[in-house]
Order: C-alpha cells, then sequence, then structure tokens
C-alpha cells in the first residue's frame, strides 16, 4: 500500500512537471538598458505601465536607463510566453530621448509581473513621464516636468523646474517642494510641502499643503487643507476648504462646502467670499477692515462693539456694511445663503 501511494504521488509530480505545473511559483527576470550621452541631451521622455519608474542623481557623464522585467506564475510556459510579450524601446531624437515599454495585447496571464525602470539623470534636465498601474519615484528635478500618473503614487524630493506638469488618478502624492505648479488631481490624496503658484482642478480629492504662494483652484468633491497661503482664488462645489493662515487675498466662490480660515494676517487687502449652503468663519479676530457682509437664510456673527456702520434687517435676510475697528484695513466682501458667516472675535 505504501509504495502504491510512493508510485502514484512520483507519477503526478511527472505529470505536474511535464505540464509545467508545479503549484510553486516560477520567477524569471530580463533586463534592458541603454545610455546617452548626458551632454546631448536636454529632455527624457519614459513610458511605462506595471511598475515603478524611480529617477535618482548619482552624476556621471551619461544618462542611465536600467528596466528589470519581472515575470512570476506556478506555469513556466506562461512565464515565457508572458517574457516574450514584453518589450522595452530607447530612441533618440534630437536632444530628446525616449524609452518605452511595449506589451502585445489580448493575452490572458494568471500570475505577476512587474516592469521596473532605475533612471540616472543630471537634475537640470527634462523629464516627461507617463505611468500606469505603478509608483512614480524623483530626487531632485530643476528642470522642467511632465508626470501622468494613474492607479500609482508619485513622491518627490524636489520639483523646482521653471515648468512642472502633474496629472494624478487613482493614487496618493508626497512632494516636498515645487516652484510653479500645474496640476490635476482626480480620486487621489497628495501631500505638499512648499509650492510656488499653484494651478489646481481637482475633484473626489484630499488636498493638504504646508505653505503656497498663490493658489489657484477649480473644486469639485474635495477637502482641503492649507497652511500658509498668500492668496486663493477659487471654484468650489461640495468641497471642504481650511487655511491656517491667509496672508493677502481670498476670492472664492463656493457651493454646498464650507470654508474656514483660522488666522487673516493684519495686512491683508482683500477677501470675497460669494457662498451657498455651507458655512463660512473668517479669522479676522482684533483686525482692521471694512465689512460688507450678507446673508440670507442665515446669520451673521461679528464684533458689534467694533462695529461701525449700518445693519438691516428684512424678512430672511441680514446685512452689514461699514467697517471693524479703523477703516484702513483690508476689505471684506461675504455674500452668503443657507450658511453662516462668522467674521472672528
Amino acid at each position: 500500500m505504501k509504495t502504491m501511494f510512493k508510485i502514484t504521488t512520483l507519477l503526478i509530480l511527472v505529470i505536474l512537471i511535464g505540464s509545467g505545473k508545479t503549484g510553486l511559483a516560477i520567477e524569471k527576470t530580463k533586463r534592458f538598458s541603454e545610455k546617452w550621452p548626458a551632454a546631448g541631451i536636454e529632455t527624457l521622455q519614459v513610458i511605462n505601465k506595471f511598475g515603478e519608474v524611480k529617477f535618482v542623481n548619482e552624476g556621471g557623464a551619461d544618462i542611465t536607463v536600467e528596466v528589470k522585467v519581472t515575470v512570476e506564475s506556478p506555469n513556466e510556459r506562461k512565464v515565457d510566453e508572458m517574457m516574450e510579450r514584453i518589450n522595452v524601446t530607447f530612441s533618440k531624437s534630437g536632444t530628446t530621448a525616449k524609452a518605452e515599454t511595449e506589451m502585445s495585447s489580448n493575452y490572458n496571464f494568471n500570475g505577476k509581473f512587474s516592469i521596473d525602470y532605475v533612471v540616472n539623470i543630471p537634475s537640470d534636465k527634462n523629464l516627461d513621464v507617463s505611468n500606469k498601474y505603478g509608483n512614480v519615484v524623483v530626487n531632485r528635478l530643476t528642470g522642467n516636468g511632465d508626470f501622468d500618473v494613474q492607479y500609482g503614487n508619485i513622491s518627490a524630493v524636489s520639483l523646482t523646474g521653471k515648468s512642472t506638469k502633474l496629472n494624478l488618478a487613482y493614487g496618493k502624492g508626497n512632494i516636498n517642494e515645487t516652484g510653479d505648479l500645474e496640476t490635476d488631481i482626480s480620486y487621489s490624496n497628495i501631500t505638499f510641502g512648499s509650492t510656488g503658484n499653484l494651478k489646481l482642478n481637482s475633484k473626489y480629492s484630499g488636498i493638504d499643503l504646508d505653505k503656497a504662494a498663490a493658489i489657484s483652484t477649480d473644486s469639485r468633491y474635495d477637502k482641503f487643507n492649507f497652511g500658509e497661503v498668500v492668496s486663493l482664488t477659487a471654484d468650489t462645489k461640495y468641497s471642504q476648504v481650511r487655511i491656517e493662515n491667509l496672508v493677502k487675498s481670498l476670492l472664492i466662490t463656493s457651493g454646498y462646502g464650507g470654508i474656514k480660515v483660522d488666522k487673516i494676517a493684519p495686512g491683508f487687502e482683500s477677501i470675497n467670499v460669494t457662498n451657498s449652503y455651507g458655512q463660512v468663519s473668517l479669522g479676522l479676530s482684533n483686525l482692521n477692515y471694512t465689512v460688507d457682509a450678507e446673508c440670507s437664510y442665515c446669520g451673521i456673527s461679528y464684533p458689534q462693539e467694533r462695529f461701525k456702520g449700518n445693519r438691516m434687517k428684512e424678512n430672511t435676510s441680514i446685512q452689514i456694511q461699514g467697517n471693524v475697528g479703523n477703516p484702513t484695513g483690508g476689505k471684506v466682501v461675504v455674500k452668503s445663503r443657507y450658511g453662516e458667516i462668522k467674521l472672528g472675535e
């Protein structure tokens, strides 16, 4: 009986091995590489999917691209077939070099695989990067950058070129420092350290930011947590906006969300808010400013003892016009419907 079991087991193993199915994962790798003299290249374009693209600045006379393809499956034949379907091509046109992942379509693969890039490039070169289903990692970039990241994450130490663009969808981001930046963010969460001027189009996303110059945004269904902002111009719907410290100006049209500014600098210039169905809270405590605030189907909270001007109440609306403290400060205009106005104090 024992002998029969051993023979049966051996026959099963022979059959499995013969068919390429052992039940144990088989992993194979192949590599691609290319290099160009850095002096002759201004822009590097990388197009990838299903893996990480990592940029480092390790010096040297050349721009180098190293690609590792890893395929894993219990079926060795499937591993080999998948390997054959993956290729990386390199090209150069003028001062632009290009590395691109190519894959045959319409292939059902039941296993794991990844296509991972490591690029050594001087920080002053321009980058044009597209990556799907994988992460992008950047060290320092002083050249221009154009990044399209979908179903993956992006992280960077600094992106301080004159022109940087980022499209992030269904992922996460962490960027410590940027210069002027133009972004499209959707279904994602991203954290910025300090930025220059930021143009932000976003939806269904969370944006955290420590410090920015001017921000211009068109937002839908977002949550913004901003630290120090010099100025903000925004059109938002169903979005929550919070600013810890506003330095200069705020111009916002908001619906079905909320606006909260914790602290406004004494030297601010102007605040103009048009709001509906959401609370407006402005940290104007102990500041001097002129005010024109009107609320329909809601109320206005303001420092009455420091206010000089007109108070008007009619049916479902209330309006105040005048100044709080000396009329030498900034200008505050708030129009709200179905959303309370709080002016500090």
